[in-house]
């Protein structure tokens, strides 16, 4: 299989790029940071001995047709695009500078969208067989902490949906999954016992690829919360500040 990983030099990116090099795939990794990305791209060729490239790109400022042209060019055919990247801010919580909120925005929202839609010539011809984009549990229920970015996976999540209902008559897996706390460096801390690792939550990911579509929840309990959540009065849910 050939694989592009945008958002793949850290976390859950790198994580998913460390266990389809290790099946043998042959992948392009994307981001920001060109130094990371040569460095994890150099330790999954020796690791592996798999072809692992990659291109430096920076999605708060996406050009999703130039990207998809790229990786193209290195993949030739692409067999499944992960869309990984998001971003947080410790100010998302009241208000924010527009830059850090258009950032937050842009990586979350509007450059995964973006991409999906510059490779749906791709989907609707059958040459991409698996979409697969993260969302998180923070778009479960909005509340007062990290608004701008759970309503931007909120966002996300409605265009997969509509995506996948799109594209229902066509061979190929959307998939979104609504991510719980990890242990990762983007908002280090938070989730403390609870935080799984990027690794389990990538060996699942891979497991379920070519499965059912739609939204599924990573680890599988959290749909237990959002279903509490859900049926959580308003005079108590505005009692959960933290």
């Amino acid at each position: 299989m050939k694989a592009a990983v945008v958002g793949a030099s850290a976390g859950l990116g790198r994580a998913l790029a460390e266990r389809l090099a290790e099946a043998g795939h042959e992948l392009v990794l994307v981001a920001r940071d060109s130094r990371d990305l040569e460095a994890v791209a150099c330790d999954l060729r020796i690791r592996f001995a798999t072809s692992v490239r990659w291109l430096e790109a920076d999605l708060a400022v996406p050009d999703a047709a130039g990207l998809r042209a790229r990786i193209k060019d290195k993949l030739g055919r692409v067999d499944a695009l992960f869309l990984v990247a998001g971003l947080g801010d410790d100010t998302d919580h009241g208000p924010m500078e527009e830059a850090a909120l258009e950032r937050v925005i842009a990586v979350n929202y509007t450059s995964p969208v973006a991409i999906a839609n510059a490779f749906l010539p791709d989907l609707m011809d059958g040459s991409l067989s698996h979409l697969v984009g993260i969302g998180s549990v923070a778009a479960m229920r909005a509340r007062s902490r990290n608004m701008v970015y759970g309503s931007a996976k909120r966002g996300l999540e409605f265009y997969f949906e509509a995506l996948r209902h799109r594209l229902s008559a066509y061979p190929c897996r959307i998939q979104l999954y609504r991510v719980g706390f990890m242990d990762t460096s983007m908002l280090p801390g938070r989730g403390g016992p609870l935080a799984a690792s990027p690794d389990s939550i990538a060996r699942a990911i891979l497991a379920r690829l070519g499965g059912p579509g739609g939204v599924a929840y990573l680890p599988r309990w959290w749909r237990l919360v959002a279903i509490l959540l859900g049926v959580t009065p308003w005079r108590l849910f505005i009692r959960f500040k933290g």
